[in-house]
């Protein structure tokens, strides 16, 4: 851990033992069925003081999360499943853009040397051509699934000496 992030760990350690008392104030109210006008002010300013402060804010959010947990009003599996949506959209964006660098930046005969690695290894089946069209695509998306990274065949990194 660098020094760096261990101060800022230890500020916010010191800023959260700082607003104990005014989370604590939080947490209570926030349980509680119904409140009265006095609770119903003093949670007003508790949360007036968070929109000012985002450290404050933060720890609200944190102590709204383990409350929800300990109350059982998160769904585990729910959690789960978003997670895997985000990761899939993030996962496809990435590749998207990958695929659009990869594009733009091998020369023709990097590009079929790509599809031959992508052809060798069994996920490709389309024509050696140079062409970065859908089903190279796909055989780049199959090949992060199963391999867990991009193609790696050693020609894609090394400068085109062929002419295009």
């Amino acid at each position: 851990m660098s020094s760096n992030s261990s101060i800022n760990h230890r500020s916010l350690s010191a800023y959260s033992q700082q607003h104990r008392d005014l989370i604590q104030t939080y947490c209570q109210l926030s349980v509680q069925p119904t409140l009265n006008e006095s609770d119903t002010e003093q949670l007003d300013a508790i949360l007036a003081i968070a929109e000012a402060d985002p450290l404050i804010s933060f720890l609200i959010d944190e102590a709204d999360h383990m409350l929800a947990h300990f109350h059982g009003l998160i769904d585990e599996n729910y959690i789960v499943e978003q997670q895997q949506k985000i990761q899939t959209c993030l996962n496809e964006a990435w590749l998207d853009e990958a695929f659009q660098d990869l594009a733009h930046r091998l020369q023709t005969s990097q590009r079929k040397n790509l599809q031959q690695y992508l052809k060798e290894e069994g996920f490709y089946s389309g024509a050696i051509d140079g062409v970065m069209g859908q089903s190279t695509k796909a055989a780049i998306q199959q090949c992060c699934v199963q391999q867990g990274q991009l193609p790696q065949p050693s020609p894609i990194h090394t400068p085109d000496t062929a002419s295009q």
